[in-house]
């Protein structure tokens, strides 16, 4: 009795394994819309608002959602954009660009040396020795990102969300080809986010302030399984070249993703 009691506890904790092992993944992906969509709409594949000076892109479309934004320069000026009066917002809640950090880099470097000298009985001996360095280099990190004329740089810090979210009356385990989710407005939806950014032209320009806001329209659930699909590369010119490559879908700036297990 003893002996078949340790054979099905066995058993038990291989099955718990093997079920731990087997979950599948599902994905849960996020449409966004701008709170104006007179002020922020989609050109050339980006979430893009234009003035005067500048144009400034959103592409949210990774793992957890890129808040960042990318800044291109119109002007025939430096444009230098001040992260501490630039913030992400989410859910009413600002965070800060710039946090005044400072890294060190430390690099060790080891030098060894020998000499062979001449023993009494014409016995050569030889004996060596060695020394460490260590070298620390520390950089600080910058308040004011400088965009050249008619050049773009990207700044990036922050993820829109880390984790899924439970939707009501909505299943987390879809079958392949039947994905599930929920639409919301602009007042219901439960993520609100955005970047507002202060920048100016030349040294002395007056500050200028871009505040893209957007919010979650709709949320679904999908089976991992019907989160890609194979498509063939095309060249310059639009036609299809070389094997089929694994495409993730829904994958447009205005969406995002969060993957999990069940």
């Amino acid at each position: 009795m003893k002996k078949f009691s340790t054979i099905f506890l066995i058993v038990a904790v291989a099955g718990c394994l093997l079920s731990s092992c087997s979950k599948k993944v599902y994905y849960q992906v996020y449409q966004t819309l701008p709170v104006n969509a007179d002020n922020c709409q989609m050109k050339h594949g980006y979430l893009t608002h234009e003035d005067a000076n500048c144009i400034v892109r959103h592409s949210f479309f990774a793992q957890e959602g890129d808040a960042g934004f990318w800044v291109t320069n119109k002007t025939d000026s430096i444009i230098y954009v001040d992260l501490a009066e630039c913030f992400f917002t989410l859910n009413g809640t600002a965070y800060d660009y710039y946090q005044s950090r400072e890294w060190t880099q430390t690099k060790s470097q080891t030098v060894s040396s020998s000499k062979r000298e001449k023993g009494k009985k014409s016995t050569d001996i030889s004996s060596s020795a060695s020394s460490t360095s260590t070298k620390a280099t520390s950089s600080v990190e910058r308040r004011v990102v400088v965009v050249p004329p008619h050049a773009t740089k990207y700044v990036s810090e922050y993820h829109i969300v880390t984790s899924m979210m439970e939707l009501c009356g909505v299943t987390d385990t879809p079958r392949r080809g039947k994905s599930a989710g929920t639409s919301f407005t602009a007042e219901t939806s439960p993520v609100t986010f955005g970047n507002y950014i202060t920048y100016k032209v030349g040294m002395h320009g007056k500050k200028v302030h871009v505040d893209d806001q957007f919010y979650v329209s709709q949320i679904i659930n999908v089976n991992g399984g019907s989160m890609f699909e194979m498509v063939r590369e095309k060249d310059a010119c639009g036609k299809e070249k070389g094997e089929k490559v694994e495409k993730m879908l829904y994958s447009t700036a205005d969406r995002f993703y969060v993957s999990y297990k069940r």
